[in-house]
């Protein structure tokens, strides 16, 4: 699937309409009923000369006739199929330490400050580069040992978050629970998705094929909108 020219938006197809993710502007959008029809057109190859189409290139969703379409790859990660959950899975092994309460609140607290005086594009760097200094890339593959370790590392930090005063969202608990696997040195992506009728949007944390704070029925009722 092509992706868009403005590296801040992303899309899906949720029941053959494009749903967009605007992260400079904090927004889900859909396009007006001419505009999606060229948008889809554009999908299948068809040349963006109408005016509808013009306005596709304007809002960066597609490109202009002489630039070439950005690889999907480039814009965002892909995700393995969630087939199993740190939430859902049994425990195997020692619990592999507690997190401090401390520690928990430290991160959710840094993440709801973040995502009130910046942009939630800001919010997303500021965790993307906290994870690439302390986990690296991503995880070729999950093994059982380190799986354990996930899960593991899951189970405390739902623990100690707790002990927290502040009510749970889904949003700036998923950016903490990244900050928190970092540094563990554990990868994991941040992922939106939604559902339509109505528009509900959601998010949560793989690694991989894990789902590690949601259950796999929650993850694979949201299509998946952008991977951080």
């Amino acid at each position: 699937m092509p992706a868009c020219i403005d590296p801040d938006l992303s899309y899906c197809l949720i029941d053959g309409h494009p749903l967009f993710l605007d992260l400079a502007g904090d927004r889900y959008f859909r396009l007006s009923a001419t505009t999606e029809q060229a948008f889809l057109a554009h999908l299948d190859g068809a040349p963006l000369a109408s005016a509808a189409a013009r306005m596709l290139v304007a809002r960066g969703i597609a490109p202009a006739a002489e630039q070439a379409s950005p690889d999907a790859a480039a814009g965002a990660a892909t995700l393995d199929p969630h087939s199993e959950s740190a939430m859902e899975r049994a425990p195997h092994g020692p619990p592999g330490g507690r997190a401090l309460p401390l520690d928990v609140l430290r991160d959710v607290c840094t993440v709801r400050l973040q995502l009130k005086h910046r942009t939630l594009k800001h919010a997303l760097a500021a965790m993307a580069a906290y994870r690439r200094d302390r986990a690296g890339q991503p995880h070729a593959g999950l093994s059982p040992a380190l799986l354990q370790r996930l899960c593991a590392a899951a189970g405390a930090f739902r623990d100690a978050r707790l002990y927290v005063p502040a009510a749970t969202r889904c949003l700036p608990d998923s950016i903490a629970l990244v900050r928190y696997l970092s540094r563990h040195g554990l990868f994991a992506h941040l992922v939106f998705g939604v559902m339509a009728n109505p528009l509900s949007a959601h998010c949560w944390v793989q690694a991989r094929h894990l789902v590690v704070n949601d259950t796999v029925g929650n993850a694979c009722a949201h299509t998946p909108i952008r991977v951080v």
